[in-house]
This record gives C-alpha cells, sequence and structure tokens, in this order.
C-alpha cells in the first residue's frame, strides 16, 4: 500500500514537471499580446508627465490635470466590463480600448502649449547671463562689468530655473528655502528642486552703472521679482545666502528698451490664449487617451484570466511575457532618448510614442486571432449579480486597499522621474529603473501562482504595503540616483506579484458572467482613481513640504495601511471568507453524493474557481 502511494505521489510529481515544462500552444498569442501591449505601454506612461513639461504645462496644471483624471478614468473601465459581460464580446472592447488609446496619446504629442518666439515682448534680444544672490534681507542682481554700461533700464526680462540654485552660506542643500513675498506679505514658496524653467521680470533699485563689487562685477539691489504666480512684484528671500545663475534677455536693436509696456500687454494677452487653448485641448486628450489605456488593460486581464482558465495555465507565466516587454521597451526608451539629447539638446518623446502605435497595431491583430471562451451570466440580470458582489464586505475592504495600493503607485509612477531628474539622472538611468524592476519581476511572476495560493492575496497585499514603505523611505534618503535601483527592484512585489494576486482574488470572487465587471472595477480603482490620487495628494504635498518630506509621508502612510488591513483580516474578515466558502463547498459536496440539485436552497455566491480547490486559508486566493 505504501508503495502504491509512493508510485502515484511520484507519477503526481512528474506530470507536474511535464506541465512545467510543456508550451501551452493555445496561449502563444497571449503571450505575445502581452509582451507587446505592455511594452507599449512602457514607453507611454513613464514619459507623460515629462511630455507635459515639454509642450508648455507648468506644475500647477499638471496637478490640476492629475486631480481630474481619477474621477473621469475611473469611469470607463468597468462600463466597458459590464458591456462586455452582457454582450459576451471581450475580443471587440479589448481593440476598440486599444485603438482609441493609440489615437489619443498620439494627438497629446500635436499639443502646443507653449510661448510662441515671435510672440515674445522682447525682439531681437540678447542673452546675458547673471547671477541673483538671495539672503534673509532681500536678493541683489550680479552680471559682468562689460554688460553693466549697456543699458540703463530698471526692469529686466530674465529666465531661471531653481534646481540650478546653489547654497553659499548654508549647512547644506537640504536646508535651503526660497520665498516670494508681496508687498501685502503674503509669501509663496518656491520649490527649489524644481527643473522647470520660469519667466520673471525683475524690478531693480538703481539703475546697472559702475558699481562694482569685489569681483569686479556691478550689482543692483531687486526690489521686486514678478512671475506669472505673483501678478505683483515681491521680495525674493531665502533663508540662507543662495546663489541662483539667471539668463537676462537685453533688446540687441540700439536705443531699444528691453520692455516695451504696450507691446508687453499686447504679446502676454496673445501668449495667454494660447497657453489656454493648449492646456484644454491636452486636457480632454488626456482624458480620453487615460481612459482607453485603463479600459484596455482592465479588458486584457479579464480576457487572460479567462483563457487561463480554458486552457488550464498559469496566470503568471502569462503577465511574466509582459514584464519582459516592459524591460526590453524600457531599456530602448531609454537610448532613444539619449539619441535625441545628443542630436538636438532635449529629449523627443514622439519617437516613443510611434513607436508603441505601431506595438498596438500588431496587438489589434493578435487579440483579433485570440480564441476566448466567456461564461455566460447564469441569471440573466447584470445588475442583480453586481448588487451580490457589492454586498461582501471582504471584497468592500479589497476594494478600498487596491485603491490605496493605487495612490501608493501612483505617485511613484508621475513623480519618482521628476526626483530622479532634479538629481541629474539621464535618461538611460530613467530606462533602466524600468528595466531592473521588470528583470526581477520574472523569475517572482513565473511561481507568483504557488505563492499567492500559499500564502494568500491578503497577505501580499500586506507585503506589499510594506515595501512601498521601504520604497519611499529609501527614496527619500539618496542623493545619488544610482542609488535607486535597489529599491526600484523591489518593484517586483509591489506592482508585478501584487497584480497577479489582484487577479486571482477577482477569478475567486467574481460570479460567472461578472469577470470583466469586477476586473475593471479593481482595474478602475487602483490604475485610474488611485493613481490620480497620488498624484494630486503628492503634488499638493511636494509644493508645500517638498520632494523628500513627501516621500517620507506616503511611507508612514503605507506601512500604516498593511499593518491595519493585517489586523483587521485577521481578526475579522478572515472568518466572513472561510464562512462563505464552507458553505459553497458543503453544497457541492451534497450534489455531488445525491446526484440531484437540492431545492429551496438560499442563493450562494457562485465562483469562476471552484471552491474546491480554495478551502483553507493557506491555500486559499484570499
Amino acid at each position: 500500500m505504501q508503495k502504491m502511494d509512493d508510485d502515484s505521489e511520484a507519477v503526481s510529481e512528474w506530470k507536474k514537471l511535464k506541465k512545467t515544462l510543456t508550451v501551452n500552444k493555445p496561449l502563444i498569442p497571449l503571450k505575445l499580446t502581452m509582451l507587446l501591449y505592455y511594452g507599449a505601454s512602457s514607453l507611454y506612461l513613464p514619459y507623460l508627465t515629462l511630455q507635459m513639461q515639454q509642450v508648455g504645462l507648468n506644475i500647477q496644471e499638471i496637478a490640476i490635470i492629475y486631480s481630474v483624471l481619477p474621477f473621469v478614468t475611473c469611469i470607463m473601465p468597468p462600463l466597458a466590463g459590464m458591456l462586455a459581460d452582457k454582450f459576451n464580446r471581450y475580443k471587440l472592447v479589448l481593440i476598440l480600448s486599444v485603438s482609441l488609446a493609440v489615437l489619443f496619446h498620439t494627438l497629446l504629442l500635436h499639443v502646443d502649449a507653449r510661448i510662441s518666439p515671435e510672440n515674445s515682448p522682447v525682439r531681437n534680444v540678447t542673452e546675458i547671463p547673471a547671477s541673483v544672490y538671495c539672503g534673509r534681507t532681500g536678493a541683489v542682481l550680479r552680471l559682468g562689468n562689460e554688460s553693466c554700461s549697456t543699458s540703463t533700464t530698471e526692469k529686466w526680462l530674465g529666465y531661471w530655473t531653481p534646481s540650478e540654485c546653489q547654497p553659499v552660506a548654508c549647512t547644506n542643500y537640504q536646508h535651503m528655502r526660497m520665498r516670494l513675498c508681496s508687498p501685502s506679505g503674503n509669501c509663496t514658496q518656491i520649490t527649489n528642486k524644481s527643473t522647470s524653467k520660469l519667466e520673471v521680470e525683475l524690478v531693480l533699485e538703481t539703475f546697472l552703472t559702475d558699481t562694482k563689487g569685489i569681483s569686479g562685477e556691478c550689482t543692483a539691489r531687486i526690489l521686486g521679482l514678478r512671475t506669472d504666480q505673483t501678478p505683483l512684484p515681491s521680495a525674493l528671500l531665502c533663508n540662507c545666502l543662495i546663489q541662483c545663475p539667471l539668463t537676462l534677455m537685453k533688446s540687441s536693436t540700439p536705443n531699444q528698451e528691453p520692455i516695451d509696456d504696450a507691446l508687453s500687454d499686447e504679446m502676454k494677452e496673445t501668449d495667454r490664449l494660447k497657453h489656454n487653448r493648449g492646456f484644454w485641448m491636452y486636457f480632454v486628450l488626456r482624458i480620453l487617451a487615460s481612459s482607453s489605456l485603463a479600459t484596455s488593460f482592465s479588458m486584457l486581464d479579464a480576457t487572460a484570466i479567462t483563457m487561463v482558465k480554458k486552457n488550464d495555465g498559469d496566470l503568471g507565466k502569462q503577465r511574466l511575457f509582459g514584464v519582459i516587454g516592459q524591460a526590453v521597451f524600457a531599456m530602448v526608451a531609454g537610448i532613444l532618448l539619449d539619441w535625441t539629447v545628443e542630436l538636438q539638446g532635449d529629449p523627443d518623446y514622439s519617437i516613443l510614442f510611434y513607436i508603441a502605435d505601431g506595438l498596438c497595431v500588431l496587438v489589434v491583430l493578435l487579440v483579433s486571432r485570440l480564441d476566448v471562451d466567456v461564461e455566460r451570466l447564469e441569471s440573466g440580470n447584470l445588475m442583480s449579480g453586481a448588487k451580490r458582489l457589492i454586498r461582501l464586505i471582504d471584497v468592500d475592504f479589497f476594494m478600498l486597499m487596491m485603491l490605496l495600493l493605487g495612490t501608493c503607485w501612483g505617485f511613484l509612477e508621475s513623480f519618482l522621474f521628476v526626483f530622479l531628474m532634479e538629481l541629474k539622472a539621464n535618461s538611460y538611468l530613467l530606462g533602466m529603473t524600468v528595466t531592473l524592476g521588470c528583470v526581477i519581476g520574472v523569475p517572482f511572476l513565473y511561481i507568483s501562482d504557488m505563492i499567492v495560493r500559499k500564502i494568500g492575496s491578503v497577505n501580499v497585499f500586506v507585503i506589499a504595503f510594506l515595501i512601498y514603505c521601504i520604497r519611499f523611505f529609501g527614496y527619500s534618503l539618496i542623493w545619488d540616483p544610482w542609488l535607486c535601483l535597489p529599491f526600484e527592484a523591489l518593484e517586483a512585489v509591489t506592482v508585478h506579484m501584487m497584480a497577479v494576486a489582484s487577479s486571482m482574488y477577482c477569478a475567486a470572487a467574481a460570479p460567472p458572467g461578472l469577470l470583466a465587471t469586477l476586473n475593471g472595477a479593481v482595474g478602475s480603482v487602483h490604475y485610474s482613481f488611485g493613481r490620480g490620487l497620488g498624484s494630486f495628494i503628492g503634488g499638493i504635498l511636494m509644493s508645500n513640504y517638498g520632494t523628500r518630506n513627501t516621500f517620507q509621508i506616503f511611507g508612514t502612510a503605507a506601512g500604516f495601511c498593511g499593518l491595519t488591513y493585517f489586523i483587521l483580516h485577521r481578526f475579522y474578515l478572515v472568518k466572513i471568507e472561510r464562512l462563505r466558502l464552507r458553505r459553497k463547498s458543503e453544497r457541492i459536496a451534497e450534489v455531488i453524493a445525491s446526484g440531484v440539485e437540492p431545492e429551496d436552497e438560499p442563493e450562494e455566491e457562485e465562483f469562476i474557481i471552484p471552491p474546491d480547490n480554495l478551502l483553507g486559508r493557506r491555500k486559499s486566493c484570499f
């Protein structure tokens, strides 16, 4: 008897090994679809914030767009999922969403909210390098002696990048504080790590004459400094002595003032109208692009879950090809951006967008060849099935955790590259950060199904929160951009394994015919609403507390959420899940024993993954 048991175990192990080594041919088109579409998304998503700055939007307008995006884009994925479930048209909805994402992302490249050179208030200008020295009592302008006698104006137009400021008498760079204070006493803090180029108008105390400093340069005290955020001339104050390079614009035409008031007002009004028109065009297109992209991700996940179940595959192994696509094309993106910088001095993001468009065309062709067998809604009433999901308390908490995890992810996706650019990271490193997270994620995804079934999806979510906590605090402590790579490697857990756990949770909790609906709702909560919420909250915190303090605030919040969810699930939610699964398993056992469906039984929840395979907390997707 013992020998027979040993033989059966050996056969079972051989079957598992054979299944692992065998290529599941029906899933090859799905693997290629994952490879190309996730690769295309790695060319879109990481560079959208930088592309917004390149088209002329400032940090406040970027924050406004990110604050509105979650409320709009979270509608499309569940709505598309409900339509796909209602009419059993997964492939059609997926093809339409991918096509629209390509169209709207390409149109973003043709929006221009920048000030045109021909509309500049100063024509035929010469750039003069200068420096602003700021302290507790005010600021002075200093420029070379050869430029002092060429103009006798009290008003100058210039351009200034706060991130280029350096401490002169500060203890370190971290303690630098700069403010613009109006005559009424209202002060606006300047983020000294902002890489945006600001247009400023300087009002000087006296004409620039032969007054010389120690180094032979002429100086003049700055009475006021005006930007688009401070319409009135304001005093520039710093908590310690800070030196900022500044480029002055001087008319190269003899006897012409650098700023003509009438011409300046007319040109500024033209620029304002052009900028506002560009902002609203980008705003509308970005909403449509993000909605389509979020819908395509949720529909691709629902399609993958359905095909994996039909062909006895592993979801993690399908996502593995998506990670490989992200790694390869993210590295290609970094190389291409560095190449464009060498050629023209600035990164050209349009190349990445057009390559992503070509990949999405191949994705559409592959999706049309997928064999998707959709389970039909048993009750025939989509809304009644959705109400059954809403009444599940554990599913409601699961949706809340997806929102909070999406908030952490959205903050990093929106501002990590901005932070690395402030640390003077090159485009190659930006691509390397994505690639490293993907490469490390490959072995995790290969065994992700086994890990999730072993420790449970909830424990994976808790671990993801704690890893986010480590990542946030780690970023806040680095000064060399290359030191971000160890923390980017942890993305294998916070993004890839968490996504597999989320999809398996949806497959376990969704009644037949409602997989796309639940998966779309989870996708919208995490990738749309959560991402936008993280970007919005992060933008506000960064403008008030600085980048590093914001990372630490997010790290504290992530750790608190993880511990709270672990305690809540351990002592409350797990009892609800076990009770529901036990009732379902007992009902199935009665049917198998009697061979007859019992009558007058209360309606129980249906699951795509049979509850027989979910008994026990450690073997459950929960």
